[in-house]
């Protein structure tokens, strides 16, 4: 079971990083703001479920991995804002 799992995961994660680099080919500032919203929702959806398991104390990944989410979704959110090219 638990290498199913680990396989959807991985074609997840491979999925999620050809959507970036996929948008890379967009030269529009607000088409690129849009996707790096959108960017920052979808990966809410991965960070967020370990951040609440850490405040109800379950078990969770190790710290640093939910700082990384934390900080790629802060990322995400700066783009959508600022839109720097």
């Amino acid at each position: 079971m638990f290498d199913q799992f680990i396989l959807v995961l991985g074609f997840a994660a491979v999925g999620f990083i050809t959507m970036i680099f996929g948008s890379l080919s967009f030269k529009d500032l607000e088409i690129l703001k849009r996707l790096s919203f959108l960017f920052f929702v979808f990966s809410g959806f991965w960070a967020l479920p370990d951040l609440v398991s850490v405040i109800k104390g379950d078990p969770t990944a190790p710290l640093p991995v939910i700082i990384l989410g934390l900080i790629q979704m802060g990322l995400f959110y700066y783009g959508s804002q600022k839109g720097v090219v």
